[in-house]
């Protein structure tokens, strides 16, 4: 079995210490990621807020459909339409005695 010669094994790694403005450019790098990190944590709870207000009030609306909707099938109905006879126009059963008060 032939050998590789590893081209690296000759390569000596020399760490040195690095200079003060790489340091002051990382640690502003990390303030501002940070920074970003809380404005965008705040941005996302604000739409979870707003969220959970439009779903309440879809809800709100979704019960508000389902009463007038009951409302609508209501009025094909002769009793719906003798209610809004009676109670928006005024108007009374032939048949009926009206005694007025006043």
């Amino acid at each position: 079995m032939a050998r590789f010669k590893n081209p690296l094994r000759h390569i000596k790694l020399v760490y040195k210490r690095s200079s003060n403005v790489t340091k002051i450019v990382v640690l502003c790098a990390i303030v501002i990621c940070t920074a970003a990190l809380l404005i965008l944590g705040g941005a996302i709870r604000d739409a979870e807020a707003r969220t959970d207000a439009l779903k309440a009030q879809a809800s709100r609306l979704e019960q508000e459909n389902n009463r007038l909707s009951a409302l609508i099938d209501s009025l094909g109905t002769v009793a719906g339409i003798e209610q809004i006879a009676r109670e928006e126009l005024g108007l009374v059963d032939p048949d009926s005695v009206i005694i007025d008060p006043s």
